[in-house]
């Protein structure tokens, strides 16, 4: 595609996210109906889309609460009427999606992008604090996906939480809270497999690169890692142990670092962990 569309919409552990229904627990000085806000008005997201639209743009859209997600749904179903389908549209976060708006996602081919590590590092936040035990269990809803034969991918949001594709892979088979060490929605966990495609094969389809990327065969690029274990061999919960042993880039050795591929400067790896620590 030729560019990236992105509309916004706030973060639900910061309570700041557009819901349909309340917060547990409002922050200070909001009342107890209170729910978040829109970012935008539905006439500019829908602008914004059939802009995207018109031009061949990938619309990429950070929807974190479900009434943002309403929002992007009807200017998406709207535009593609318009304009037709298969825009592999990107629905970025979507974690507090209901049911209904993923298979809404199926219908309109919208691919959803799950925040999946927000079970570890904030789901014990969002089952006490900020949507209850009820609507946090489904925080991030990979199964639902899963179950309706849909490309999802995962992502992690860097810098709020540090680039970790093992981290990835084992919050979306385990959902093990970091705080509590509980299982945050079980029905959602997802095989290891699927969770391994979702960084893979499915996030090459999502920008459109899976011809080059993706999977290793012949004619793509010799993008891959070598791992410590196998993550589909292992047990479930020792998936967070895996390191990556080397990684190589279009067949060549990129990591362990070499003298023309040293290692981030000191400076950065500090300002790294610094805002891995102010985030979470």
């Amino acid at each position: 595609m030729a560019g990236a569309g992105h509309t916004v919409a706030r973060p639900a552990q910061g309570r700041t996210a557009w819901l349909t229904e309340p917060y547990l627990t409002p922050p200070d000085g909001q009342d107890e109906d209170y729910r978040g806000y829109a970012t935008l008005p539905d006439k500019d997201v829908l602008a914004q889309v059939r802009a995207g639209f018109a031009n061949n743009w990938h619309v990429i859209a950070h929807v974190n609460g479900d009434a943002a997600i309403d929002q992007l749904l009807q200017c998406v179903r709207a535009a593609t009427k318009e304009a037709g389908q298969d825009r592999r549209t990107t629905a970025i976060h979507c974690q507090t999606a209901r049911e209904d708006q993923v298979e809404a996602f199926r219908e309109l081919g919208i691919i959803p992008s799950f925040f999946s590590m927000h079970t570890y590092y904030w789901g014990d936040w969002y089952r006490k604090t900020v949507l209850g035990p009820e609507r946090a269990v489904n925080i991030s809803p990979a199964r639902w996906a899963v179950d309706r034969g849909m490309a999802y991918t995962s992502h992690h949001d860097a810098p709020v939480a540090l680039p970790n594709s093992i981290a990835i892979l084992s919050s979306q088979v385990t959902r093990v809270t970091r705080t509590s060490g509980s299982v945050l929605g079980p029905d959602q966990c997802v095989s290891v497999l699927d969770a391994v495609k979702s960084i893979t094969i499915n996030a090459a389809r999502q920008y459109f690169e899976e011809d080059t990327k993706g999977t290793i065969e012949v004619g793509k690029l010799a993008d891959f890692v070598i791992l410590s274990r196998n993550p589909l061999t292992i047990p479930e919960q020792k998936i967070k142990e895996i390191t990556v042993v080397e990684t190589i880039k279009e067949g060549r050795t990129v990591y362990p670092p070499s003298p023309t591929h040293p290692k981030p400067a000191p400076v950065l790896q500090k300002a790294m962990s610094a805002a891995f620590a102010h985030h979470c």
